[in-house]
């Protein structure tokens, strides 16, 4: 089939307010606020959906600074050009440097777009998905341990059987938070521990000894990014899993990584990656480099959310089991933009099956959380 010719791009700033009581709060702060952009592809009659699920604090992207690169930069360039997910990211990679949410954001939609002109899904356009549900794990905000406690046996009530927990807060808490949260949830459900970059070496290294009491199944980003050879270091003297994140943006820095031998797996993001494609490059090389691989989260809404679930769908490459994804971010939101409503049920989210992103907007919704 001939490929559909992008006409327009429209945007627009929303900012949906999350639970209180979801609130994540660990070693990079609070994520109190999602200043998210809604991308509408227009060709042929039909729309392709996207998100900028950017934060401020940790990407550096938001809806202002996303919507002035669509707008100024990008739009102008891509308008007239065939919907090819792949001629697209090249023209972008071109036209702007950085700014991978926004790229991952325009890049999603023309896969919708694509897979609505071809009446499928973007898992079977990728090849044909092997799952139909994803594991997720739930983020236990790095509070009291009284109250990360209680957090823990919500989010079970509510359908979750892996979590992780915030650390990175000053040792002494995170290691009370931590047995709190074990003890809330007993000694054998999954349970690892996010630090976001928020020890220093020395109490990283006081702190994976002692983890290995609670049964700790990985450690996520337990120092600040930039330095392979520390990590490597520590790594080496740590018997709990390192899974690296803020390291990890690239397929590139994948590689960099396992040379380095600082990580036994790696977290993905879509956003991060600067789309679809770029996400599934990093987790093949990931693979090939002997390394385990999964997808992570900024609090995406529910377009990027199907986005993720689609690539998780596809990859025989992540060990759902011992690198659980987080793949459950609309249910942290008041309400969310999509349908179908993402549920979690026995410890799994179903993947969309519809055309494209297998998502609708709920536009009442889009309107009343317009920023």
């Amino acid at each position: 089939m001939m490929m559909p010719k992008l006409e327009s791009i429209l945007t627009e700033r929303l900012l949906v307010p999350i639970r209180k009581e979801w609130m994540i709060t660990g070693g990079a702060g609070t994520h109190d606020r999602s200043p998210f952009l809604l991308i509408r592809l227009r060709a042929e009659g039909l729309e392709g959906l996207g998100e900028v699920s950017g934060t401020y604090g940790w990407s550096g992207e938001g809806f202002e600074t996303a919507e002035a690169a669509v707008r100024n930069v990008l739009a102008p360039v891509l308008t007239g050009n065939a919907v090819s997910p792949n001629q697209v990211r090249a023209l972008m990679d071109r036209t702007l440097a950085g700014f991978p949410f926004t790229k991952a954001g325009i890049e999603m939609a023309c896969w919708d777009l694509l897979g609505k002109a071809c009446g499928t899904s973007i898992g079977q356009l990728l090849g044909g998905s092997t799952r139909g549900s994803i594991v997720s794990k739930f983020s236990v905000s790095g509070g009291a341990p009284e109250i990360s406690a209680s957090i823990a046996r919500q989010a079970w009530d509510a359908g979750f059987r892996k979590f992780k927990v915030k650390v990175g807060t000053g040792l002494e808490r995170d290691l009370k938070r931590v047995a709190a949260v074990r003890e809330a949830l007993g000694a054998d459900v999954s349970l690892g521990v996010d630090a976001n970059g928020g020890w220093s070496l020395s109490e990283a290294r006081r702190a994976l000894p002692q983890l290995e009491a609670y049964r700790i199944a990985a450690v996520e980003q337990p120092i600040r990014p930039g330095n392979a050879h520390e990590m490597a270091r520590l790594r080496a003297h740590s018997r709990i899993p390192v899974l690296l994140d803020e390291s990890i943006w690239t397929a590139r820095d994948v590689a960099t990584i396992a040379q380095a031998g600082a990580a036994d797996a790696i977290n993905v993001y879509v956003g991060k990656a600067g789309g679809i494609a770029p996400a599934l490059e990093a987790i093949q090389v990931a693979h090939a480099c002997g390394l385990g691989a999964t997808l992570g989260s900024n609090l995406e809404l529910g377009i990027a959310h199907a986005a993720m679930l689609h690539v998780l769908s596809i990859s025989s490459a992540v060990d759902l089991d011992m690198f659980p994804p987080d793949v459950a971010a609309p249910m942290y939101y008041v309400a969310d933009l999509v349908e179908p409503v993402f549920q979690i049920q026995d410890g799994a989210v179903a993947v969309p099956q519809g055309p494209g992103l297998g998502v609708t907007l709920k536009e009442d919704v889009v309107r009343k959380y317009r920023a």
